[in-house]
């Protein structure tokens, strides 16, 4: 075993938008890619043994464990998805090893995140873990690593009181709103796309700043009624009348998980009255066809044009990151000793096997030599093992605290 060969590559939120979406996997297809990077093989018949997808609306993340060789997965990004290498290889990042290991347990913890501290990606960790898992790709290795990342995640949240900020990117997008809109959006209508995780919160957040016209709509409708049982002031729009419906309304909100534009541009355009629109696309691939800036008293803003608002509010909580570093740091000293350890684990079962064999060997020529009861012959027989085990344990013991034999 070899913690070099514990590896991560990917793109996050410095990469531009049009790159991150045309490397973003989703729901349907990411259990075959995941399968699809087992299958590779490398040179020297090199192989992945573990492997966990992240893909988020602002990171596209792989991380890998081989016991042997060396693959580079960033042609296998070109590949699935069709981009020329040279459109997206000054975006990459790779890191192996500690390095690795330290920025999972940074993403975990939202330091490396848009918003610090942000809870969602937390989630979206344990998502991408679960995944994994139920596709077969991750085992030992990227199991505890994921385990650790997550429970340091949550400690992380719990013991700093980061969370206790609200500062989550549906937030930021409502802050931004509210300032497009010189601070008062009370009066408003909005219209929100997507009844999801993101699309709640946004919800959440406009009817926390007095919004009463909040109307909503999802490709399954069911979770829009859902929300107008636990939201009065949402109104449920049928996914089918979504454009007459946003071409009345003052601010759009769209954060649904489709692969494609769900606002059509043509479609929008033939309702659209020419009223002055803001429109906000919190999404990854984007749902809002961009072309529709281009239309007078429209005004349309991405996830990347929220950092700004993002950079002023995480002021806020810059004074909390020194104590999730340190823990951040404790964390990954402890995944590397565990990892050492598993490296021990062929000597310390031959130290075993060993202790086992001259137990027995010893046992049957004393057993030879004297003539004693079989009750008397047991006592020896445990004896000598106690004392065996007793002697293998301090040699474990050793070679796990200095780290050879």
């Amino acid at each position: 075993m070899k913690l070099s060969n514990l590896k991560v590559i990917g793109i996050d939120q410095n990469t531009p938008i049009d790159i991150r979406e045309k490397v973003a996997f989703n729901k349907n297809n990411i259990n075959d890619a995941l399968k699809q990077i087992i299958q590779i093989k490398g040179r020297n018949e090199a192989s992945i043994d573990e492997v966990v997808i992240l893909s988020t609306c602002n990171r596209t993340e792989i991380y890998t464990y081989a016991e042997s060789g060396e693959i580079d997965l960033s042609f296998f990004l070109c590949r699935y998805f069709d981009v020329d290498p040279g459109y997206i290889e000054r975006y990459i990042y790779r890191y192996n090893g500690i390095d690795a290991i330290r920025h999972l347990f940074r993403v975990a913890c939202g330091l490396e995140s848009m918003v610090v501290g942000e809870e969602q990606i937390l989630g979206q960790v344990k998502d991408a873990y679960e995944k994994a898992q139920r596709a077969g790709t991750v085992h030992k290795v990227l199991s505890r690593l994921f385990l650790d990342g997550i429970a340091l995640g949550k400690n992380a949240r719990t013991i700093t009181g980061i969370a206790d900020i609200p500062l989550s990117v549906s937030y930021i997008a409502v802050k931004f709103i509210e300032e497009t809109f010189e601070g008062k959006i009370s009066d408003k209508s909005v219209f929100v796309i997507g009844a999801g995780e993101m699309g709640k919160i946004v919800i959440k957040n406009l009817i926390a700043k007095g919004v009463q016209r909040i109307y909503v709509t999802n490709r399954t409708h069911k979770r829009t009624v859902d929300l107008m049982l636990e939201f009065p002031q949402v109104i449920a729009v049928n996914y089918e009348d979504k454009y007459n419906a946003m071409a009345n309304c003052d601010i759009v909100v769209s954060a649904t998980d489709a692969p494609h534009y769900t606002v059509n541009y043509d479609k929008f355009k033939e309702v659209y009255k020419g009223n002055r629109i803001c429109m906000i696309d919190i999404a990854l691939p984007r749902d809002i066809d961009p072309r529709i800036a281009e239309l007078p008293g429209v005004s349309l803003y991405t996830i990347d044009d929220l950092k700004g608002v993002s950079h002023e509010n995480n002021l806020k909580r810059r004074e909390l990151i020194k104590d999730i570093e340190q823990m951040v740091d404790e964390a990954v000293e402890r995944y590397v000793r565990w990892f050492k350890q598993q490296e021990l684990v062929p000597a310390i079962k031959e130290i075993d096997e060993f202790a086992k064999k001259v137990c027995e060997a010893e046992y049957n020529r004393l057993k030879n030599k004297v003539s004693l009861s079989e009750d008397d012959m047991e006592r020896i027989k445990i004896a000598l093992h106690r004392v065996a085990s007793k002697m293998a344990n301090r040699h474990i013991k050793y070679i796990k605290e200095h780290g050879g034999v």
